[in-house]
């Protein structure tokens, strides 16, 4: 585990494995970075891999605001101090739209995106200020715990479970509501987001129930790869790793042959 000072806040993170194009991981909502463990240790073989915990998680130290605006400041100020850039964009949930929306803003720090069952749709974060004042007014994340209960697969994975118990419901009040709380604006601009992405190398995972709306994001890319992953719940990269890393393979073959992107 390493530590870096970015804009008033002491993000952790752990960077292994060396060559290009580097991936960045960016957790979802209420996770930390110990839900990319796969992916990394996959990866690390044969390129830098970084996996953020967000301020407030994991390790990271709780300096507000959490919200996605700065999420995506913090991602792109480690991109820079580590020089990294361009690098692969890999978001699980609201990691992915945290990934869209620094693309948006620093395209140049971006080489593509990979969102792993993101709530991309026409409303993209719609609901989010009712879970924020449900999750303040409670003081804890067992206000929205069936929410949360529902990304588990029928039957549940035991390590996604285990994980929702241990990491999610736990995640602090102001951390888990100040997550969400600028949301619903980020969705506004979704569209111009999801153009932007379908510049560069651009895939979706789903799981078997989508958090997202593939046939929306479909109508509206002409490059975009999307990859539903059967019999999975929302946490596809824990409950099918191997499948998760194929379809990351798949898609650093799609960029090798992308004429927009030069891999170095």
């Amino acid at each position: 585990m390493a530590e870096l000072t970015v804009n008033g806040a002491t993000l952790s993170y752990d960077d292994r494995g060396a060559g290009a194009p580097a991936f960045v991981f960016i957790h979802g909502w209420a996770c930390d970075r110990t839900c990319w463990s796969a992916q990394v240790e996959e990866f690390s073989k044969d390129h830098r891999c970084i996996a953020v915990d967000l301020r407030g998680r994991g390790e990271s130290s709780p300096v507000p605001p959490f919200r996605v605006g700065q999420a995506l400041e913090d991602v792109a100020a480690v991109i820079r101090e580590l020089g990294v850039a361009p690098a692969i964009l890999v978001g699980h949930s609201l990691g992915g739209i945290i990934a869209l929306a620094l693309n948006g803003r620093h395209p140049e720090l971006t080489l593509g995106v990979v969102a792993i069952d993101s709530p991309i749709t026409t409303e993209t974060g719609a609901g989010s200020p009712r879970s924020v004042s449900l999750i303040r007014e409670a003081g804890s994340m067992r206000a929205v715990e069936g929410f949360i209960r529902s990304f588990a697969y029928d039957p549940p994975h035991p390590a996604a479970l285990d994980y929702l118990e241990r990491v999610m419901l736990t995640c602090p009040a102001d951390v888990g509501a100040g997550m969400l709380e600028d949301l619903h604006l980020v969705g506004q601009d979704m569209p111009r987001l999801i153009k932007e992405a379908d510049r560069k190398p651009f895939m979706a995972i789903w799981a078997e129930k989508p958090l997202g709306d593939p046939a929306w994001l479909r109508d509206r890319t002409m490059f975009l790869r999307q990859e539903p992953v059967a019999g999975t719940g929302h946490f596809v990269q824990m409950e099918q790793p191997e499948v998760t890393n194929s379809l990351l393979r798949a898609f650093l073959d799609d960029a090798s042959r992308d004429p927009r992107v030069s891999l170095r």
